[in-house]
């Protein structure tokens, strides 16, 4: 390693570099690898930013300021909502009083600014800013154990039951209308010592203690509240509303039942809920898996195969599954927008899938050129960044009450 500056941390450093001139990410690449930074990634634009952050996790990302379609300043305003946010060092040749601006507005946003690289970039400058984000990550792995294992069994228990953890709502929108027609329910934790934790900080612990099936039937209960809400507010919409489930949720006896009986103590219509089957693993009893599929569809719950051309789930557990509806995987719709070849390919799913009466949804729409594809592909619903990041429950009042005005989408 040509710097001893990371060899004592308990974890390599994952950096992401977002500057639209070649020539300065060549610099920061060629300075950060100097400084002992291996794992390196760049993007181009604040949208291309936001793919790899949705797709990935990084502990730091310097980004430039000034960039075409979507800019830093922008790009800070959508940070917020991503389940992992990295610690923050922008670039600039601008004022001072600009530059302090910025600090201030990555406050406001709950962001963690250690500051700013004056262009050109050099390694002195570059050097101590990475020996704060070493430090201020070596405190998180302290503080947390730099993984979701320092969260006791009792203190998720208590954030589940007492409203700690809550579902925020990501729109899933019309590509044709840019309608909003339904909301997936993501979890997030609004801690009272740590602020908003990350689900990639507790999402696995709840898992590790036992706790995924009071979580699943917590995301249900307060989406089937909220949607309730919403029902009062806007009458003619018949919102829907998803909810993830992971496979050893899903092949539980009696989880029908118990799903069922919540959204029947709601007077609230199943059709109305979608369970995203998350397939982190391979299903393992097919048959108990099978037989809730089943009694779910019969009940008049959706369900959606999630990730799906990626991992565990594609065509073969669609065939097993009667599932109505799949969830594209981000990287197929990536790679396609640009691969004639690919783009056929994913064109030929989509019309399979739809010509099966399987409504087809694309996540993680973050670039102009994913939607102008799924557009044209006439997939039934869309969601990403590009249109509309996680908010809570009131904000998605707001949302859905002003038409989505974004230029950059309609064509």
């Amino acid at each position: 390693m040509p710097s001893s500056l990371l060899r004592d941390t308990n974890f390599p450093l994952r950096i992401l570099i977002v500057e639209d001139h070649a020539i300065q990410r060549m610099v920061l690449r060629l300075l950060l690898q100097q400084s002992g930074v291996s794992h390196i990634d760049e993007a181009e634009d604040g949208y291309q930013a936001l793919s790899r952050l949705e797709s990935a996790c990084y502990d730091l990302m310097i980004c430039d300021l000034d960039m075409p379609r979507l800019d830093g300043i922008q790009l800070m305003r959508h940070m917020r909502s991503l389940e992992h946010v990295p610690l923050l060092v922008y670039c600039s040749a601008q004022a001072e009083d600009i530059l302090h601006s910025v600090s201030r507005f990555g406050f406001h946003h709950e962001l963690s600014v250690l500051g700013c690289l004056q262009k050109p970039v050099s390694l002195a400058q570059l050097k101590p800013l990475l020996h704060a984000c070493v430090k201020q990550l070596d405190g998180r792995w302290q503080t947390l154990s730099g993984s979701p294992h320092a969260f006791s069994r009792q203190e998720l228990r208590d954030a589940l039951r007492s409203g700690q953890i809550l579902p925020w709502y990501q729109p899933k929108i019309n590509p044709q209308t840019l309608e909003t027609v339904s909301v997936e329910a993501l979890a997030r934790w609004q801690h009272p010592v740590h602020g908003l934790i990350s689900p990639g900080m507790f999402l696995p612990r709840i898992e590790e203690t036992g706790l995924a099936e009071e979580l699943l039937c917590t995301m249900l209960e307060h989406s089937v509240r909220d949607c309730c809400e919403w029902d009062s507010l806007f009458p003619e919409m018949d919102l829907g509303v998803a909810v993830n489930i992971n496979v050893s949720e899903f092949d539980l006896p009696d989880m029908p039942d118990k799903l069922n009986a919540i959204l029947r103590a709601a007077h609230l219509s199943p059709a109305r809920i979608t369970l995203e089957l998350t397939e982190t693993q391979p299903l393992d009893n097919l048959s108990c898996s099978l037989e809730n599929a089943i009694r779910l569809r019969v009940m008049g719950f959706n369900l959606a195969l999630d990730d799906f051309g990626a991992g565990y789930s594609g065509f073969h557990h669609l065939r097993e599954i009667p599932a109505n509806s799949v969830k594209i995987d981000r990287t197929l719709v990536h790679k396609a927008a640009g691969d004639p070849a690919a783009e056929k390919l994913l064109g030929f799913a989509v019309r399979m899938l739809q010509s099966q009466h399987v409504s087809v949804v694309v996540e993680g729409v973050s670039r102009q050129q994913d939607f102008d594809l799924v557009k044209q592909l006439r997939v039934d619903l869309v969601q990403g960044f590009l249109l509309a990041e996680p908010m809570s429950r009131e904000q998605l009042a707001g949302f859905i009450r002003h038409p989505l005005l974004l230029p950059q989408v309609v064509s």
